[in-house]
């Protein structure tokens, strides 16, 4: 994390229970995954941005 300015953090480790165990963040709506919309909206306002995520990380690292 940096020393100044703010970093946002992107929370993807859950489990997926209510959705037979997908990662949410990795699923796709009009073709992107939804982690690639979220960064598209919070990277403009963050100076850092971080993605937290209990599995899949290779998949979640090239973001």
């Amino acid at each position: 994390m940096s020393d100044s300015g703010i970093s946002g953090v992107i929370l993807a480790g859950g489990l997926g229970r209510r959705m037979g165990g997908v990662d949410k963040g990795l699923q796709e709506l009009h073709g992107r995954p939804l982690v690639a919309w979220v960064i598209e909206r919070l990277a403009p306002q963050v100076d850092e941005l971080l993605i937290n995520a209990n599995r899949n990380a290779q998949r979640y690292a090239v973001f």
